[in-house]
Parts: C-alpha cells; sequence; structure tokens
C-alpha cells in the first residue's frame, strides 16, 4: 500500500511538472512552435522540400552543413513518412522563455508502419521559434526499431534511407528477458522444494512410551522378595 502511495505521488509531481511547464508558454508561444513544427516535419522528415526547412532550425542543427548539401537531402534528422500536415500534440518536459524540451508522437502515413515518439527542443533566436534538436526515442506498432543512425542519409544525397534494424531485435531482448524470468522462478522452486526435503529429514522423533507399573501389585512383589530372601 505505502509503495503504491508513493507511486501516484511520483506520477502527480510528474503530472503538475509537465502542468506547470506547460503554463510558461503563452498561446501566441506555442501558436509560433506550431508553425515552426508543422514546416519542419512537412519540409524535413517527409523530405519533400528540404529547402524550405533551413530556415526553421538553428544554426546548431546544421553546422557542418553546407546548404547545397542540406538541399540535397543530407538533414541530420530521419527521414519519416509522415501522416497528416499538423503537429500541435507535443508535450511540454521543460521551459524557460528562449527554450522548449517536449515529446511529440508522430504518425505513419500508412497504418501499417510504426509511428515514432520524437524528444525534441525548440529555441528562441532572434524572435523566432527554431528547431534545435529532433530525436526518435520510441516506436508504436509495426515491430521495427529505428534509430537516427538506421536512417541517416546516404553518401551522395538522396535521404531516403528505410530502417535497417527489424523486428528481431524486439525478439531479443524480449527472448532474453523471458529466459531470465523462467531461471529465476525455477530457482525459487529449486530452493523451495530443497527447504522442504531439508525440513522433512529433520523431522522429531517419536517421543519414548515409558511404561509405568501399576501401584496395586507393588505391594505383592515385595512381599514375594521378601520370601526369597529368607528361604
Amino acid at each position: 500500500m505505502k509503495r503504491a502511495t508513493a507511486v501516484i505521488a511520483f506520477l502527480a509531481l510528474v503530472l503538475a511538472g509537465s502542468a506547470s511547464a506547460s503554463a510558461q508558454i503563452s498561446p501566441a508561444e506555442r501558436a509560433a512552435i506550431n508553425r515552426t513544427l508543422d514546416g519542419f516535419i512537412n519540409h524535413a522528415l517527409k523530405r519533400q522540400d528540404v529547402d524550405a526547412a533551413w530556415n526553421l532550425v538553428t544554426p546548431d542543427l546544421r553546422t557542418g552543413i553546407s546548404r547545397s548539401s542540406w538541399d540535397a537531402g543530407n538533414v541530420p534528422v530521419i527521414p519519416f513518412r509522415a501522416g497528416g500536415t499538423t503537429f500541435h500534440q507535443w508535450t511540454v518536459d521543460s521551459a524557460t522563455p528562449t527554450q522548449v524540451d517536449f515529446e511529440l508522437i508522430v504518425p505513419a502515413a500508412k497504418t501499417k508502419d510504426s509511428s515514432i515518439q520524437f524528444f525534441g527542443t525548440m529555441e528562441k533566436i532572434r524572435g523566432r521559434w527554431l528547431v534545435d534538436a529532433f530525436n526518435p526515442s520510441a516506436t508504436f506498432g509495426g515491430g521495427a526499431v529505428v534509430s537516427g543512425s538506421d536512417y541517416a542519409p546516404r553518401p551522395g544525397g538522396g535521404g531516403t534511407g528505410e530502417a535497417t534494424l527489424g523486428s528481431v531485435w524486439i525478439v531479443i531482448p524480449a527472448v532474453l528477458i523471458g529466459a531470465g524470468i523462467l531461471f529465476l522462478i525455477g530457482w525459487l522452486l529449486f530452493g523451495w522444494a530443497r527447504g522442504r526435503r531439508r525440513s522433512e529429514s529433520l523431522r522429531p522423533l517419536d517421543p519414548l512410551v515409558v511404561r509405568r507399573r501399576d501401584s496395586s501389585s507393588e505391594p505383592a512383589l515385595v512381599a514375594e522378595e521378601r520370601s526369597q530372601a529368607d528361604g
């Protein structure tokens, strides 16, 4: 009961912290972030018009990338066939007047494909909210595991890569975890059986039964012994 109460209290603190961070963002600021995110995802992630995404990111995000290389598709974010054109359902992890860390689940264009959760950072530079980081953290549905390196643009441009990690990377950890659970159960059963056998081997002996003489026969025995001694 105490543990459940502690968990509930922790979740309440997390939700309260998120709500407090969200409260620091005004509706106007949120609308500005929405516009930048919509353009960034539609142009950079979808690789539909990467040139239009150049001015939607911070200089840090495009460090070391020339404009021609960027326009060729060498963008430091994974390509993803996102569904829809607006992406406003992001939640705030932390917020300051010039920086917002957030989480956003971007749905896939096809229902059979996985949706991806992203961790991102927005920075306000000279009055404009720009994308400073946008990294995948988890997938939902479809069975494929992706990361930034799986979708990294191929040398020479293009940038229409597909995930190189398959469902085997989900199956292997699941098998290992299952094997560990089975081993733990077997070890517990073995210890229980061993303890039971030990307790049976140490079962106390049956109590000794001492037969007492009948007190009514003692005088007769005494008289018999005396007569034998006199004779």
